[in-house]
């Protein structure tokens, strides 16, 4: 039996026999033409795209029958580049200027369009750089008269493995035949991910040389609770993953079922559980899945969506739709988290060699106040049509605070001299996510309405732990002592000031955090993906706030992450339904 660990792209338990789907890339060769030959090489190329647009359009009306409107909408980019000048002007312009054969002329573009996009480090932009290569490599291949592999076509129930599997591969999947599937590539932002999360696939991904360590027909199991897949796996794993998988699919349909029931502990604490958003498609899956409002709108896919800056009035149709149809709940709108590894080069000042800690978020807003401005004011202008919140991201320095406050009562005062609408009484916000934010939170108080501490930043700032690095990913631990003390610590001085307090990131989201969250104080709200939501509910509606507390008294004595997950596991355990798993009690 061989075991590896990937990124769970989209829960849930698959038993089968492994599919290895062998994608080679095209070899394209350099061919001159004669100046005579430009046309008849440019209609070549054209009637290719046109070819690639009608198989696409195919493609996503086969997809219409099992996704949803906004996930449907995941494909439709693909079709944009289809028309995009970036990409089809200037393969035609190569193919004029350098006299060379259409292959060639479109790998040279692309080349230099994956280059200027894998300087961004950010996973969202190298969604990008894939999308990109699935319409190139469409195109190579009706361009050289070469068929993809379909995996519409599959006969019989098999777990898929792939380098890489595009939106399209996905869109075709039937859960009747793919019944989970594992990539080299991706990560939990993915598109691929995302469209197999709507439609029930377990799926993992980021596993690299996976493909060379399976075989067709080889038995396996994809636990995408955990992230684990195992390849020839022994009779006992087989029973134990079986018994695992439907406790999973009966925990998960009932859990839906009360997904509209109030979180609201036993001692009688009610707690909103929010939902994050990339996108203002994805407003509907909010009541779908139970939430209460949007804790985090991640604005900056405006921004990426289309390579370019939106102007002042895109975002605001972008943040009005989100505003009209969110009450009467709240929706928290975080300004452009852009910069260091997240801006497009054609936006970038100069490269930076740590990105992570460079000219980002509130930093390279107040750097560019033009942009800011225009974000501020699309903002102000929405809230006027239903209940939304502003929340600044990566705030270190009360200077920072004051002048983004500064900016927005700037926004403010021309928009009232314009004599357009907004809500003058508007919460502001601020992220908590560097140590130094959370030090100086009773400091921070006085100027904001409302904190939300965002833990994925926090702890890897804290504890100086790039996730992305695997050498050191096994260090970023949000059980550290000093962690837990800096979160205790934080909420304690938003509690004390009278300043709402919400929790985002993957501590949110999992039972056993959960938990030890509210312990440590009076939190208005969780805010995560939407699938986790039904799952916390329940765990919520099962516990008292009165234990939580006194069991986080304890665990803030304790100095070992061993002992914090020994604590947590032994004590918080049996709070667990039948079926409802936690990253801690799978780990132990």
């Amino acid at each position: 039996m061989k075991i590896f660990k990937g990124i769970l792209a989209s829960p849930g338990i698959a038993i089968g026999k492994a599919y290895v789907l062998n994608r080679f890339r095209l070899s394209v060769m350099e061919r001159q033409i004669a100046r005579e030959e430009i046309k008849g090489e440019t209609e070549r190329f054209m009637a290719a795209v046109e070819s690639t647009r009608g198989k696409m359009i195919q493609s996503i009306g086969i997809g219409v029958k099992n996704l949803t409107n906004n996930l449907r909408d995941i494909l439709h980019p693909h079709l944009q580049l289809l028309n995009d000048p970036t990409l089809i002007d200037q393969t035609k312009a190569a193919i004029e200027r350098e006299l060379i054969n259409a292959e060639w002329a479109l790998k040279t573009t692309y080349e230099k369009l994956a280059q200027r996009f894998e300087k961004i480090r950010d996973p969202h932009f190298k969604e990008r750089v894939r999308d990109i290569e699935t319409v190139v490599d469409k195109l190579m291949h009706e361009l050289m008269g070469r068929e993809e592999e379909d995996l519409g076509s599959l006969a019989e129930p098999v777990v898929v493995f792939a380098h890489d599997l595009t939106p399209f591969d996905t869109a075709q999947m039937s859960s009747k035949y793919v019944l989970g599937f594992v990539t080299e590539t991706g990560g939990k932002t993915s598109h691929t991910g995302i469209i197999a999360s709507s439609l029930w696939i377990p799926a993992v991904v980021g596993i690299p040389k996976i493909t060379k360590a399976v075989e067709s027909g080889d038995p396996v199991i994809v636990d995408a609770l955990t992230g684990m897949v195992l390849v020839n796996p022994s009779d006992q794993q087989f029973q134990i993953y079986n018994r695992k998988r439907q406790l999973f699919f009966y925990h998960d349909r009932e859990l839906e079922k009360e997904s509209k029931l109030p979180a609201v502990t036993l001692d009688g604490k009610a707690v909103k559980l929010m939902m994050n958003i990339e996108s203002s498609q994805d407003i509907h899956v909010v009541a779908e899945h139970g939430a209460e409002g949007i804790g985090l709108y991640r604005t900056e896919f405006l921004f990426v969506r289309d390579n370019r800056l939106p102007d002042e009035d895109e975002q605001f149709e972008d943040y009005r739709k989100v505003a009209e149809n969110i009450s009467p709940h709240a929706a928290i709108i975080r300004t452009l988290d852009l910069g260091g590894d997240k801006v497009p080069s054609d936006f970038k000042e100069e490269p930076e060699e740590n990105p992570a800690l460079g000219l980002r978020a509130i930093r390279y807003c107040l750097r560019n106040p033009a942009i800011f401005r225009a974000q501020l004011r699309a903002i102000l202008r929405a809230s006027a049509y239903g209940p939304l919140k502003v929340m600044f991201p990566m705030v270190s320095s009360i200077e920072e605070i004051r002048k983004a406050q500064s900016l927005l009562g700037g926004a403010m005062r021309e928009l009232e001299k314009e004599k357009v609408n907004f809500n003058r009484d508007i919460e502001v916000g601020m992220m908590i996510e560097t140590p130094s934010a959370a030090l100086m939170a009773e400091q921070f108080a006085q100027y904001v309405d409302f904190f939300s501490i965002g833990t994925n930043d926090l702890i890897q700032y804290l504890l100086a732990i790039d996730r992305g690095n695997q050498k050191v990913a096994h260090l970023y631990q949000p059980l550290n002592p000093a962690v837990i003390r800096l979160l205790h610590m934080v909420i304690k001085a938003a509690n004390q000031n009278n300043v709402a307090v919400s929790i985002c990131g993957k501590m949110s989201a999992d039972p056993f955090y959960a938990y030890l969250l509210l312990g440590m104080g009076d939190v208005e709200a969780l805010s995560m993906e939407a699938h986790s939501i039904p799952k916390v509910k329940k765990f919520i509606r099962g516990i008292s706030l009165y234990d939580a507390r006194k069991h986080v008294q304890k665990i803030l004595q304790l100095q070992h992450v061993r002992d914090i997950k020994k604590y947590l596991i032994a004590n918080i355990s049996p709070l667990l339904t039948e079926g409802m798993f936690s990253e801690l009690t799978v780990e132990d």
